[in-house]
C-alpha cells in the first residue's frame, strides 16, 4: 500500500394460488408486458421545465439560456420555461419534488441525485469553445502568497464553492486527501463561498490564501476584465503572466442535462436527439459555459468522478462517527 493510500485509509478508519398454472402465468406476463410499455412510452410532460445552476445574474443566465431552451422545445413541440435556483442543492430539490424536467449542472450534482435515490438520467455533455468534453479543477493562489506545494497549504485558509460543487467541492477534496492534506483538520479556516466567482475574488483579493474554482471561468473572468492573464496554458495547467497562479488541478466530466426518468426512455431519447441537432451559434450563447454543442453521455463517464465523491461520504461518516463518540 502507498503513502497516499495508507492516508486516505488512515483518514476514514476513525470511522392466491389455487389457481390453474396456466392463468398465473398469463396474468404475470400481462403485468411484466405493461410494465415494460410503461417504462418505455410513458407519458412525457406536458412542459419542459429547465433549471440552471446559479452562477450570475440570474436574468442573464436565462436570456441567454432561451435560445437553447427554444430549440429543444421547439423540436418537441412543448412549451418551455428557465428557472435560476437559489443554490446548488435547491436546484436538486427542485428536481426531486417534480418542479422541473431537465437541469444543467455538473457531474457532482448528478451524483449527490443518485446518492439519494433520486431516478435521474444524464442526455449529453458540453462541448466547449476548446472542444473539450471535460474541464478541470484547479486550486489557486496568489504568486506572493508563498504557497507553491499540497505541504505549504497546511495551516492557510481555504475557499470551497460548495459541497457538491464538482470543480469546487469534490474535486479539490480528493486533491488534498491525494496530497496528504485534511480539508477537516489542516486549515486554518475554510470556507464554502457559493458561487465560483466568490471564490475566484476572494483569492484574488486576500481573503483566504487559496481556493478551488473550474478553469472555464479563466477566460469569462478575463473577458470581464476582473481577472489579468497572457493566457491559460491548460495541457500543463499554468496561468501564464497572471494575477493568480495554480497549484494543481484535476480533470472531470464536462458539465451534462440531466432528466428524469420517469418520463420514460422514448421520450429521453427524443430529448437527447434534440440537443444534438443544437446549432453551435445557439449553444454558444450560454456565457456561463461556454460551448460549440453537445455529445451523448451516459453514467459510464461520470465513474472517476464517482470515486471522488465516495470520499465525500467517507468524510461525512468519519466526521459523524467521531461526533458521536
Amino acid at each position: 500500500m502507498d503513502a497516499d493510500h495508507q492516508f486516505i485509509r488512515d483518514y476514514f478508519w476513525e470511522e392466491r394460488m389455487k389457481k390453474p398454472i396456466s392463468t398465473l402465468f398469463a396474468a404475470l406476463a400481462v403485468i411484466l408486458m405493461s410494465s415494460a410499455a410503461s417504462t418505455s412510452q410513458a407519458a412525457g410532460p406536458k412542459q419542459l421545465r429547465f433549471g440552471l445552476l446559479p452562477a450570475e445574474d440570474p436574468t442573464l443566465m436565462v436570456e441567454q439560456f432561451s435560445g437553447i431552451a427554444k430549440h429543444v422545445g421547439k423540436t418537441l413541440g412543448l412549451p418551455v420555461n428557465v428557472k435560476v435556483s437559489e443554490s446548488y442543492n435547491a436546484l436538486i430539490e427542485g428536481m426531486r419534488a417534480g418542479h422541473l424536467e431537465i437541469v444543467y449542472v455538473g457531474g457532482g450534482q448528478y451524483l449527490k441525485m443518485l446518492d439519494i435515490g433520486m431516478k435521474v438520467e444524464p442526455l449529453v455533455l458540453n462541448k466547449d469553445t476548446n472542444k473539450r468534453t471535460y474541464y478541470k479543477s484547479c486550486i489557486i493562489t496568489k504568486p506572493d502568497s508563498g504557497i507553491k506545494t499540497f505541504a505549504d497549504l497546511k495551516g492557510k485558509t481555504f475557499s470551497f464553492v460548495s459541497p457538491t460543487s464538482t470543480s469546487g467541492g469534490v474535486a479539490p477534496t480528493y486533491m488534498l486527501l491525494k496530497n496528504k492534506i485534511n480539508p477537516d483538520k489542516d486549515f486554518k479556516r475554510k470556507i464554502f463561498a457559493g458561487k465560483h466567482d466568490a471564490s475566484f475574488l476572494a483569492v484574488k483579493n486576500g481573503k483566504v490564501d487559496a481556493g478551488a474554482v473550474g478553469d472555464f471561468y479563466f477566460w469569462r473572468w478575463q473577458d470581464r476584465g476582473i481577472f489579468k492573464m497572457e493566457r491559460y496554458d491548460e495541457p500543463n495547467d499554468k496561468l501564464i503572466n497572471a494575477e493568480l497562479r495554480i497549484i494543481a488541478c484535476q480533470k472531470v466530466p464536462n458539465t451534462p442535462m440531466v432528466i428524469d426518468s420517469k418520463h420514460g426512455q422514448d421520450f429521453i431519447n427524443s430529448v437527447r436527439k434534440a440537443f444534438l441537432s443544437l446549432p453551435t451559434e445557439t449553444a454558444n450563447a450560454y456565457k456561463i459555459w461556454p460551448s460549440t454543442g453537445f455529445v451523448p453521455t451516459s453514467h459510464k463517464d461520470f465513474e472517476d468522478l464517482a470515486e471522488m465523491a465516495e470520499l465525500k461520504k467517507k468524510i461525512k461518516a468519519a466526521q459523524k462517527k467521531k461526533k458521536s463518540q
